[in-house]
């Protein structure tokens, strides 16, 4: 499809009408500016470097991914489109392809943001590269397979479908974090409390003041699937959602486990111990204000999905495990 305005058409005349020489003239112009500012951020003393950098083999692809001084887990831009199979490896080719209709309206405006502002850092072999950290590849994973199932892509956009599956299958096995360390050989070197380290980024070592992260939502479809009555009474007669004791082991298993693959979870049960049969403090008490509590509300968005959509608690279990393979699975072998 062309453009025939008179702009694009003004444009494309004063093109033909330059000599080959003038041509050659503003294209050179062009690159010195753009090497320019590529050599101006790469001399930047705030660059951030990688300190170990290495390539993910998943299936027939290879992807660069580096860790950076700070310890966040990189993949580099191009990569993430061609890992999900875009045909372009320009730049730009990743935002394009997941700011389209369909995929879009499954990203959230976090997740978009963060697609948008890729990380500048320098990596080992070269002055600058651009990339995202590895959950945000995950988290589009998710968002492709969610918009799929929803009948939101296009025939043209099921292919991103199928790929996001085999990689969402390769993280889930063993996790993304992993995996970067060890094809980048950080896993040699890394200190033994790192995952713990990671783990601050949800934690915090004073609680903060109670503040409700599970919606009534989240309570009134668990009583829907369970059968159970949505309302109840308490002793002194006064009428309150219905939320039985079985019910935190649900959020127990379906929400915090999956968080980091249980590494949070246990994390949280050695600082919040049971004493005497219960513990001092609710577990979102203990999350960051901003990295801990948004993985929290994504997690129970995500189980409150995938109950709307089940009429049983066994349906939901199925519809979990194919949503979080590796914990699904491992749920599969204590759950009927």
């Amino acid at each position: 499809m062309t453009d025939d305005t008179p702009q694009s058409l003004g444009g494309k005349a004063r093109s033909e009408s330059l000599s080959a020489d003038e041509r050659t003239g503003i294209a050179r112009r062009a690159a010195e500016k753009r090497w320019s500012e590529r050599g101006a951020a790469a001399s930047d003393p705030n660059l951030i470097k990688a300190t170990h950098q290495g390539q993910m083999t998943v299936g027939d692809l290879n992807l660069d991914c580096y860790v950076l001084e700070d310890g966040r887990r990189v993949f580099h831009k191009r990569g993430m489109a061609r890992s999900l199979g875009l045909k372009s490896e320009g730049g730009n080719a990743f935002l394009r392809s997941m700011t389209r209709k369909g995929i879009g309206s499954e990203l959230g405006e976090k997740l978009v943001e963060r697609i948008e502002n890729p990380i500048n850092f320098k990596p080992l072999t070269q002055d600058l590269a651009h990339g995202y950290e590895a959950d945000v590849l995950v988290e589009v994973c998710k968002a492709i397979i969610r918009a799929s199932e929803l009948g939101k892509l296009s025939t043209s956009q099921e292919g991103l479908a199928a790929q996001a599956k085999i990689l969402q299958q390769a993280f889930a096995k063993v996790g993304v974090t992993a995996l970067i360390d060890e094809a980048t050989g950080f896993q040699q070197v890394r200190q033994p409390d790192a995952l713990r380290l990671l783990v601050q980024q949800y934690i915090e070592e004073e609680k903060r003041q109670w503040d409700k992260q599970f919606p009534d939502e989240y309570y009134d479809e668990l009583n829907r699937v369970y059968g159970s009555k949505r309302l109840t009474k308490n002793s002194s007669g006064t009428v309150m959602q219905n939320r039985p004791q079985h019910f935190a082991v649900f959020t127990r298993t379906y929400v915090y486990q999956p968080l980091e693959n249980g590494v949070v979870l246990e994390e949280l049960d050695r600082i919040n111990p049971k004493i005497g049969g219960t513990r001092r403090a609710r577990f979102h008490q203990h999350l960051t204000e901003g990295y801990g509590i948004e993985k929290l509300k994504r997690q129970v968005q995500e189980i409150v999905t995938l109950m709307k959509v089940s009429d049983t608690v066994g349906q939901f279990k199925r519809l979990f495990a194919r949503r979080f393979p590796q914990v699904g699975t491992q749920l599969s072998l204590l759950d009927d």
